[in-house]
C-alpha cells in the first residue's frame, strides 16, 4: 500500500534545521539532497502535478549548492558566488522565494542586545558597529567579513540565546521598529512542522498545495542555511558558507534589504513555544566613520535600558502584568526553557517585563 502525501512529508528527511555529526560539509549536503529528491518523487495526486514542472529545477539547485560548497572549500570564493548566484536567480525570476516587505504595522517589536560592564551604553551604541570598527565585524550565520550589520531578533530571549547567555545584569537593550522603513526581507523563517501543520489539514486545498510546492522548490537553500553548527568554539564554520553567500547576493543584487531566519540555538518544543526569529539588515551605503546614512534614516530605536537599572529606579512596579496579551506577542514568544526541562511563561519572565517597558518608551531615529 503505497504512503500517503502526509506520511512521505512526515518523513525526518524533510526536518529543518538539519544536524549533521562527523561527515564532512559537502558529503552531509550531497546526501541530504540525495534522500529529499528521492523523497519529493514519491508525491502523487494534486502535489505530484504541481510538482512536476520544478523537479528540474530543484535538481538544479541542489547541484548548485554542492557545487558552490565544494568550490568555496578549495579556495573558489568567487566562483562559488557566482554558482550561488545563478541560482538564486532563477528561484527569484519564478518567484518562489519568500520574499515579503515589512508592514506598516505589526512588526514594530525587535530587539538588539549589548552587554557592558562599567559603562551605561548611549542609544548609538546599540546600531551597528560604527565603520570605523568594522575590523570588529565577526564571523556569524549571516555576515561578510568586515561589513557592518544590523542584527535584531523578534524577543529579548532569542537576543540573549544568540550571544551564549550573558549576565542579564550586563545587558542593555533596545527596541526596534522597522515600521516605516519599506524593507524587503527573505524570509526564511517557516519550518518544516508549520507547513505540515498548515498544508496538511483535512481543508488543505487549492492555494495549500501551491504553498506547499513552494516550499519543496526552494527548501534545498533553505536546509542549506539551517544547518546547525557542530563546532561551534572553532573559528572556521563550514555550515556558514552557504548563508553567507545567500547574504552576499543580497548586498550583491540590492534587490533585497535582508533575511530574516529562524534561530537555530532554540530547540522548539513543549518548553520553548513561539517563532524565535533573528532579522539582519547589511548597511546601504559606506563611509569612513559612523553609520549607515540610509539606516539611520529608515531605523528608529528606544533608548536602551538594563534590568539593573529598572529594578534600581523602581520602574518595575509601574509594569503592570495584563491579563491579555497581543496575539503576535504570543507568537513570538509564549513559553521558554530558561532553566533545563522547566517550563516558563515568557510575559511573566524578566525579559518579558523589560520587553513590556520598552514597548511603552518611544522609538526614534539616532542622530
Amino acid at each position: 500500500m503505497s504512503r500517503t502525501n502526509r506520511e512521505i512529508f512526515g518523513r525526518a528527511n524533510f526536518d529543518i534545521p538539519k544536524r549533521r555529526s562527523s561527515a564532512s560539509i559537502s558529503t552531509f549536503t550531497k546526501g541530504t539532497f540525495s534522500n529529499f529528491l528521492k523523497d519529493i518523487r514519491s508525491f502523487h495526486g494534486a502535489i505530484a502535478e504541481k510538482l512536476k514542472p520544478n523537479l528540474e529545477l530543484i535538481s538544479a539547485q541542489c547541484d548548485s549548492i554542492s557545487s558552490a560548497l565544494d568550490l568555496y572549500l578549495k579556495g573558489g570564493t568567487a566562483v562559488a558566488y557566482q554558482v550561488l548566484k545563478k541560482c538564486l536567480d532563477e528561484l527569484n525570476e519564478i518567484q518562489v522565494l519568500p520574499i515579503q516587505q515589512v508592514p506598516k504595522e505589526g512588526n514594530e517589536s525587535l530587539y538588539r542586545v549589548r552587554t557592558s560592564i562599567n559603562n551605561q551604553l548611549r542609544k548609538e551604541d546599540l546600531f551597528h558597529i560604527p565603520f570605523e570598527l568594522r575590523e570588529k565585524v565577526s564571523t556569524q550565520r549571516y555576515s561578510i567579513p568586515g561589513l557592518p550589520c544590523l542584527y535584531l531578533a523578534d524577543s529579548i530571549f532569542v537576543c540573549w540565546e544568540e550571544m551564549g547567555r550573558p549576565d542579564i545584569s550586563q545587558m542593555y537593550v533596545s527596541r526596534f521598529d522597522l515600521s516605516s522603513s519599506h524593507f524587503k526581507f527573505l524570509f526564511f523563517t517557516v519550518n518544516t512542522d508549520t507547513i505540515r501543520r498548515r498544508c496538511f489539514t483535512s481543508d488543505a486545498r487549492g492555494k495549500f498545495v501551491n504553498q506547499f510546492v513552494s516550499f519543496l522548490t526552494y527548501w534545498p537553500i533553505l536546509s542549506a542555511c539551517s544547518t546547525i553548527v557542530e563546532k561551534p568554539s572553532d573559528t572556521f564554520k563550514p555550515e556558514y558558507i552557504i548563508p553567507q553567500l545567500v547574504l552576499q547576493w543580497v548586498v550583491s543584487e540590492r534587490k533585497l534589504d535582508g533575511v530574516q531566519y529562524r534561530s537555530n540555538r532554540i530547540k522548539v518544543d513543549s518548553h520553548s513555544t513561539g517563532s524565535f526569529n533573528n532579522i539582519v539588515v547589511p548597511v546601504l551605503d559606506a563611509n569612513d566613520t559612523g553609520f549607515c546614512s540610509q539606516l539611520k534614516n529608515k531605523v528608529k530605536l528606544t533608548n536602551p535600558i538594563s534590568w539593573q537599572l529598572l529594578d534600581i529606579s523602581n520602574s518595575l512596579q509601574n509594569i503592570a502584568r495584563k491579563d491579555d496579551y497581543e496575539i503576535k506577542d504570543l507568537r513570538r514568544a509564549m513559553f521558554v526553557e530558561l532553566i533545563g526541562g522547566e517550563k516558563t511563561i515568557y510575559v511573566d519572565s524578566k525579559f518579558g517585563l523589560m520587553e513590556e517597558k520598552l514597548k511603552g518608551m518611544k522609538a526614534t531615529h539616532i542622530a
